[in-house]
C-alpha cells in the first residue's frame, strides 16, 4: 500500500518541473513564440509514441469490454462534474454570461494527461495502469468536445470531431492492433524507438504548462468566489463521485488506480483555450486553473493516498 510520503515524493517532481517551466518563461529561456511548435511536437509526435509504446501489446487492454468500461466511466465522470458545478455555480454568484458555464467546464474537466501520466507512471510502473489511463482518456476527450464545448456553444454546434485528434486516433489504432492480434508483428526496434520518443513527451508538456501558468499569473483581478470555490469543487466534492465509482463498481485494479489519480487532478490548462475559442469567459477559466493547480500541490498526494487505501489497491 502506498503511503502519503511515497506519493508526495512522486508528486513533488511533477510540480517542480512545472515550476521550472514557469521560471524558464520568466527568465526568457523559454520564449512564448516557441510554445506552439513545441506543443505540436508533443501532441503530434511524442505523445502518440508514448501511447503506442504503452498500449500496443499491453495485457490490460487486450479485450474490448474493459476498454469500453474505462472509456464510458471517463465520459460519465466528467459529465457528472460539469453538471454538478453548473447547478452549484449560481449559489456562489455566477450567472450565465458572467462565467457560470466556463466555471462549470473548467471545474468538471480535470487534467487527464500531462500531470496524470507522470504520476501514474511513477506510482504504478507496470504498463497496465498507464494503458488503462489512455483508454479512460477516450471518454474524457469525448466529454470535453460534447458536454464541455457543447455547454459553451450549444450541443448542435459542439465540434465533437475534434475529439478525433492525434493522441485519440493513436489510442484507437493501438487498441485495434491488440484486438486483432496484429500487435505481435510490431518489432522490438519499433517499441524501443517509441519508448525513446515517448519519454520526452511528458517533461516537455509539463514545462509548457508551467510556462503557460506563468503567462496567466496576474492577468485578471481575483474573483474570490471563483478562487475559493473552484478548489473546493474540483478537489473536494467532485472527487467523491470518482472515489465512489472506484469503491462500489466491480472494475479492474488498474482502472481503480486510474480513477483515484484522476479524482485528485486539478483543472486542465486546456480549459483556458476552450474558453477563449468557444465563447467562454476566459478570466474565469484562468482563475480556476491557477487556483486548483496551487491547491493540488498539497491536496493531490492526500487524495491519492486516502483514495488508494479506501478502494484497497
Amino acid at each position: 500500500m502506498l503511503d502519503y510520503l511515497s506519493i508526495l515524493s512522486v508528486a513533488v517532481p511533477v510540480y517542480l518541473t512545472m515550476a521550472a517551466g514557469a521560471l524558464a518563461r520568466r527568465t526568457g529561456l523559454l520564449k512564448p513564440e516557441a510554445d506552439t511548435s513545441l506543443m505540436k511536437l508533443s501532441v503530434m509526435l511524442l505523445t502518440p509514441a508514448l501511447i503506442i509504446e504503452r498500449v500496443v501489446g499491453n495485457p490490460a487492454v487486450m479485450k474490448l469490454a474493459p476498454v469500453l468500461i474505462a472509456a464510458g466511466l471517463g465520459y460519465t465522470l466528467v459529465v457528472i462534474g460539469i453538471a454538478l458545478t453548473y447547478f452549484v455555480a449560481p449559489l456562489i454568484g455566477l450567472k450565465k454570461g458572467e462565467g457560470r458555464r466556463t466555471f462549470s467546464v473548467a471545474c468538471g474537466l480535470q487534467n487527464y494527461g500531462f500531470v496524470a501520466i507522470p504520476l501514474v507512471t511513477a506510482l504504478f510502473p507496470d504498463k497496465g495502469t498507464l494503458g488503462v489511463l489512455f483508454t479512460f482518456t477516450l471518454g474524457v476527450e469525448l466529454a470535453c468536445w460534447t458536454a464541455g464545448v457543447g455547454l459553451l456553444t450549444g450541443l448542435d454546434k459542439a465540434p465533437w470531431r475534434l475529439a478525433l485528434n492525434a493522441p485519440v486516433l493513436t489510442i484507437i489504432v493501438s487498441l485495434l492492433l491488440n484486438f486483432t492480434g496484429l500487435h505481435i508483428y510490431v518489432p522490438l526496434v519499433a517499441h524501443n524507438t517509441f519508448a525513446m520518443l515517448g519519454a520526452c513527451a511528458v517533461p516537455l508538456a509539463v514545462l509548457l504548462i508551467g510556462a503557460s501558468i506563468a503567462d496567466l499569473w496576474g492577468q485578471a483581478s481575483i474573483r474570490w468566489n471563483v478562487a475559493v470555490f473552484s478548489p473546493v469543487l474540483r478537489l473536494g466534492i467532485i472527487p467523491i463521485a470518482f472515489l465512489a465509482t472506484a469503491y462500489f463498481l466491480p472494475i479492474t485494479t488498474e482502472l481503480k488506480r486510474v480513477i483515484v489519480v484522476q479524482a485528485a487532478m486539478p483543472s486542465a490548462v486546456f480549459n483556458i483555450m476552450i474558453a477563449r475559442l468557444y465563447g467562454g469567459h476566459a478570466p474565469t477559466a484562468v482563475q480556476v486553473v491557477i487556483a486548483t493547480t496551487l491547491v493540488s500541490c498539497v491536496s493531490t498526494p492526500l487524495v491519492i493516498a486516502w483514495g488508494l487505501k479506501l478502494v484497497g489497491v
